[in-house]
């Protein structure tokens, strides 16, 4: 178990990074940086990957049936919208608020309902019982953490800008959060199925002698298929829209598409490690794992603002709620942990 956990927060750690190359892409739209690094990051790097290092991997898949199939491309498209709805929905809300929205009902939907897709006996035991008590308490984390980031922005911004918040604008951004936030629970359902009921990832090890990271790929590699079909229509449509297929001939592109890469390899390698330790939890490992990793990026993600500067002028008592809300997602960290080492 503490091997998974180890896993899971290398995972939470790796994606907690993986955009930091961004920020030296230059010359490039929105539309051409985030499109062209799903492409690799859900086809070209996960699909070479699965060839060059899976064995059997069109024989593993012949041995799983077509509905189930279905329902992981569903599942992982499901994942691909709500990633591209919380994009839609901070601009209308502001990132404080959608990025804690979006991880706060990811987290409670992608945890609590792998349950009821096979462990659903494992709810009423005692180790049961401390897992939701322990991703409840995530979730006050989560909101404290929300809090922090409302407070920072209100300090930060003047009277002016309080008054002139539309609160239409506002309304429809929480409610496309909260639905992506949802539907981005998918890639952890899309996995569960996969692995767990589908047994991709047993059938790869034990009948073609793949390691348990390698047997990962072939479990996700649908999962991203299903997600990057989502994402890229919608990028493809933003570059048609805006003209911006033009910005792949800027003479930085070569050095804009190494940097999306490296992205893509991160991005992809943080989800199969998440994959790995999910595996080395146990039957609740879509469960714990996903709790433990959401709130592990989530840490991760306001560790580095705050490192790099970013609540330099925010007000004590922002920080004050966002350390808060640290410790008690370290907390809730905890108590999951205990609750799947005993059931």
């Amino acid at each position: 178990m503490g091997i998974g956990i180890f896993w899971v927060l290398m995972a939470a750690v790796m994606l907690g990074f993986y955009a930091l190359p961004s920020k030296y892409v230059k010359n490039y739209a929105i539309e051409n940086t985030w499109g062209a690094f799903w492409i690799l990051a859900m086809f070209v790097v996960p699909v070479i990957s699965a060839f060059a290092l899976v064995d059997g991997l069109i024989e593993t898949y012949s041995q799983v049936s077509s509905s189930l199939f279905l329902l992981i491309l569903g599942l992982s498209i499901l994942w691909g919208i709500g990633n591209l709805l919380w994009g839609i929905s901070i601009s209308k809300i502001g990132m404080a608020l959608g990025f804690s929205l979006l991880i706060g009902v990811g987290t409670l939907s992608g945890s609590l309902l792998p349950f009821f897709m096979g462990s659903a006996d494992k709810i009423g035991t005692p180790g049961g019982i401390v897992i939701l008590g322990g991703i409840f308490i995530i979730m006050i984390g989560i909101i404290a953490n929300g809090k922090a980031g409302l407070l920072r922005e209100k300090f930060e911004n003047s009277e002016a800008d309080q008054t002139n918040i539309d609160p239409n604008k506002m309304r429809n951004g929480i409610i496309l959060c909260v639905i992506g936030g949802i539907c981005a629970a998918g890639f952890n359902l899309s996995y569960h199925v996969a692995d767990n009921l589908g047994h991709i990832g047993q059938i790869s090890q034990e009948q073609f002698g793949n390691q348990p990271w390698i047997a990962r790929i072939a479990v996700m590699l649908p999962s991203f298929i299903g997600s990057g079909i989502a994402t890229v229509i919608y990028f493809s449509n933003q570059l048609s829209k805006n003209n911006s297929w033009s910005n792949f001939k800027v003479a930085d592109s070569s050095k804009n598409l190494v940097l999306l890469l490296v992205m893509a390899i991160v991005y992809c390698a943080s989800l199969i490690i998440y994959g790995l330790g999910a595996y080395d939890l146990g039957p609740l490992g879509t469960s714990v794992g996903f709790a433990i990793f959401q709130t592990g990026c989530i840490m991760v993600a306001n560790l580095l603002g705050f490192f790099t500067g970013e609540w330099n002028k925010a007000g004590a008592q922002s920080k004050n709620w966002l350390f808060a809300g640290l410790t008690i997602m370290t907390i809730g960290i905890i108590v999951v942990a205990y609750g799947n080492a005993i059931v």
